[in-house]
């Protein structure tokens, strides 16, 4: 999630921590006086004057210190990074609250130790309220179209236009494209074509900047030359806007980017897309738990689809296929049969009719398809039978769409998108993922690479359990199912 200012939200933050650090104090100095008959010493309010360090002396030290410590630096990701923010806080304030008591003297061997495990314990759960208020607020004022950052794209090749399709869907992560910024005086939207507006060329960004008030632009690598490069950084710079550049290659593009530091050399280093040891220990307990207890409940209505499937068609109940998983390895793959018995022969006559592009081959009113089969499609429910895939351990819950083994070379890879089908082998493929709840077959392949990618990219449990969440309502609604 962006912010309208990076120093507005900073301020607002740092406001809503000292609230909770009010909060935490006074929770604390009411835990310790409610427990007094199990302490020899019978605290008051009159006597916590002399046990406990004083408020306003540790709020005043607060902001020197977390500016110190750069505690709200920017983080990468929502939960894990408040968190993280959040635990380097307490140990502040731990620190702080011994500091300061040790600096005043009238506290002594009196000072009540146990405040400061209490004041700690209250930190941690009033500092994550107050981040999880403001995240609350600004999703609530993105969603309203208020509060929203000034963005601007520079370019206007095949590269801009994706990257505008994907910005104009980002209103709820608080981005409000204002437009795209041509290299050329004169230049039109090039291949964009949609209805954001050309602003202006390169050579006035500082006039462009004023003028429609923008906070930050990202421009395209490929499509902009070194000294238009040049003067965009200064301009940047100058004017205080975030300047973010694109990676003019696929390569970059599915890859972690992070920046290295040799001396004062600054390279930016490219890592695939893999999980660690522990993400995949993690991931795998959490498919077999769900997917057993998934499998359970949902085995009287397979029963009943699989008699439906049998009594209405020839054929076989189970569609069995070999998929592309993990590594490239092929896996034999199941879902309910939702086609006629010979639906894979007739594929090649009705290829001309595939309204999708790259590796997905689909029609919206396939003739293939059987009656309950476009049933089960339009819900899902052929898809049932991919939890004992996941209990296999060839599929997760929730990862990249396996796609069919032939569509892609022999080896699980592409060569027309090389790097993207290496990339999305790093991870299992799974049932449901991004592509699945931002609009399922609606969207083109173009946009799969894209959330394939970003899934990899910001893999946490919590995120597969928000996809899972949002599956059920995107299969219920039944758009973009066919």
């Amino acid at each position: 999630m962006l912010y309208p200012d990076r120093r507005v939200f900073r301020l607002l933050l740092l406001l809503l921590d000292m609230l909770a650090l009010v909060a935490a104090f006074f929770l604390a100095l009411e835990t310790r006086i409610a427990l007094n008959e199990f302490y020899t010493y019978k605290m008051t309010y009159e006597a916590a004057v002399v046990r406990v360090p004083p408020l306003i002396l540790i709020l005043l030290l607060w902001i020197p210190m977390s500016w110190w410590l750069a505690l709200y630096r920017p983080r990468r990701g929502v939960l894990v990074g408040s968190a993280a923010q959040v635990v380097e806080s307490v140990v502040a304030v731990g620190i702080l609250t011994i500091v300061v008591t040790f600096f005043i003297r009238h506290l002594g061997p009196d000072f009540s130790r146990t405040f400061v495990v209490f004041f700690s314990a209250y930190s941690f759960m009033t500092l994550m309220a107050a981040r999880a208020i403001l995240w609350v607020a600004l999703s609530v004022f993105h969603r309203k179209g208020y509060a929203q950052e000034r963005v601007a794209v520079v370019g206007a090749g095949s590269e801009a236009k994706s990257l505008v399709r994907h910005l104009e869907s980002a209103s709820r992560l608080g981005i409000s494209l204002r437009g795209v910024i041509v290299t050329a005086p004169g230049g039109d939207g090039g291949t964009l074509g949609n209805p954001v507006p050309v602003i202006g060329a390169l050579n006035e960004i500082g006039a462009l900047i004023n003028t429609h008030r923008l906070d930050r632009i990202i421009a395209v690598d490929s499509e902009i030359d070194r000294m238009g490069m040049q003067t965009l950084a200064a301009t940047c710079t100058r004017m205080g806007v975030a300047l973010h550049r694109m990676p003019a290659n696929m390569e970059l593009q599915v890859s972690r980017l992070r920046v290295h530091e040799i001396g004062e050399l600054s390279l930016l280093e490219v890592r695939g897309l893999q999980f660690t040891p522990a993400q995949e220990f993690i991931k795998r307990v959490f498919d077999i738990v769900v997917g057993t207890g998934l499998l359970i409940f949902a085995a009287p209505l397979m029963a009943v689809l699989a008699a439906i499937i049998k009594a209405t068609s020839p054929g076989p109940v189970l569609y069995v296929a070999p998929r592309v998983g993990k590594g490239g390895r092929h896996f034999a793959f199941y879902k309910f049969r939702s086609m006629v018995a010979d639906a894979e022969s007739r594929k090649a006559e009705l290829a001309a009719r595939n309204e999708k592009g790259g590796h997905i081959f689909k029609i919206k009113d396939d003739p293939r398809l059987t009656p309950i089969g476009r049933f089960m499609r339009l819900y899902s429910l052929d898809e049932l039978p991919q939890l004992i895939n996941v209990l296999k351990g060839d599929m997760s819950l929730v990862g990249p769409r396996p796609l069919p083994a032939a569509d892609l070379d022999l080896d699980g890879l592409s060569r027309e998108h090389a790097f993207w089908a290496r990339e999305r082998t790093r991870v299992l493929p799974g049932i449901t993922g991004l592509w699945q709840v931002r609009g399922r077959s609606d969207l083109g392949f173009d946009d799969m690479i894209r959330h394939d990618t970003s899934y990899a990219r910001t893999w946490s449990v919590w995120q597969d359990i928000r996809i899972l969440a949002e599956t059920l309502p995107a299969v219920f609604r039944g758009r973009g199912a066919y």
